[in-house]
């Protein structure tokens, strides 16, 4: 046997094998991304999402995001649904319950961040949030008598510290009447639980999902560029924006402003806006309009953007640091105060950048 000869035989048929598969590889046309954006309404809010993906079906995927985004409010975070597992555990007359999961994790999450920014953003001021309950039809100022009396009865000053958590048990203490409102948190509880989704599906490479101020942004876009997202001017139509900025997949973003959520009284023709002050059971008082958090989590960038927006650019330092975050503000002077680090480019000579020292 003339091995050489065989062995030459074999080389050349592995070689025609190997360029018949590439030949065969490259006439395969790639699967292209495709783009598919839409605008729904869940969990009170108008939805803006944006799927990049090797699916035909992404509409599909968008839909199934919307539905989880609904039973999250309907099955767990709305007081207002009966069948929510927060509205059961305000209805609850013991003073102490199960709390289900994820509610356990979400509320231990959100009373530290209640603790640290001490009562900036605080889930159980729900007896007040209640009283004014800014999303109805006819919202209106509630009487001074009924707020100074949850004030006097400690129901809402530091009610944070009146809810008493059992990790072991995955039980609540509530020591007083207190009532939970996860407002503050749950559109940044809305887009963790996106990010989630999204992260199991393979098909999809790059994603924004908007539930009204707070924003999810995963993976990347087919060009690789940075995600884009518009600052809104507190004073401008919804939609106009004071600047842009540019982010990474990953990174969570939510804002909170005094033009969101408000009513002007048809008596007094004050005005009031939904960031409610604790320690006076009214809106607050600041010069801030506006305040956004860009970090890791969707739940800590939905919580500090109402702890902050209360505090200002002055307070908010150590509470950013904490949470590795940083912050945008804007106040009525149109003054914009930014976080170093962040990727912010001003587009409205209207507004001003101000050097001034925030943390994060």
């Amino acid at each position: 046997m003339n091995w050489r000869k065989d062995v030459k035989k074999k080389v050349c048929a592995a070689m025609v094998f190997v360029f018949t598969a590439v030949m065969a590889s490259g006439c395969v046309k790639k699967e292209e991304i495709q783009k598919y954006s839409h605008v729904d309404y869940a969990m009170g809010t108008v939805t803006n999402t944006t799927l990049y993906g090797r699916s035909p079906d992404l509409s599909e995927t968008e839909q199934a995001i919307m539905e989880k985004m609904k039973k999250l409010e309907t099955e767990q975070l709305s007081w207002r649904k009966d069948s929510s597992a927060v509205a059961k555990l305000n209805r609850g007359k013991q003073r102490e319950a199960d709390v289900p999961e994820p509610l356990f994790t979400w509320l231990e999450k959100s009373l530290q961040i209640a603790k640290d920014s001490k009562g900036a953003a605080d889930p159980a001021i729900g007896s007040l949030t209640q009283m004014w309950d800014f999303e109805s039809k006819n919202p209106k100022a509630p009487n001074a008598d009924k707020i100074e009396a949850l004030i006097k009865d400690g129901i809402v000053s530091s009610a944070y510290a009146h809810v008493k958590l059992n990790e072991q048990q995955k039980t609540v203490r509530k020591e007083r009447e207190i009532k939970i409102d996860l407002g503050a948190f749950g559109k940044g509880i809305g887009t963790d639980e996106a990010m989630k989704f999204l992260k199991k599906d393979e098909r999809i490479t790059g994603a924004m999902v908007a539930l009204g101020g707070s924003i999810a942004v995963y993976g990347e876009k087919p060009g690789g560029e940075d995600w884009k997202v518009g600052i809104q001017n507190p004073d401008g139509k919804q939609g106009e924006t004071i600047g842009g900025l540019s982010v990474k997949g990953g990174t969570f973003i939510s804002t909170s402003g005094d033009y969101e959520k408000y009513f002007i009284d048809k008596k007094t023709g004050k005005r009031y806006f939904h960031i409610l002050d604790e320690n006076t059971g009214y809106p607050v008082q600041t010069e801030i309009t506006s305040c956004t958090i860009v970090c890791s989590s969707g739940i800590v960038s939905d919580g500090l953007s109402t702890a902050c927006f209360v505090l200002g650019p002055e307070k908010s330092g150590s509470l950013l640091k904490k949470y590795g975050a940083k912050a945008i503000f804007v106040d009525k002077q149109k003054n914009v105060y930014v976080s170093d680090g962040l990727d912010f480019e001003l587009t409205d000579d209207a507004y001003k950048i101000v050097k001034k020292d925030i943390g994060g």
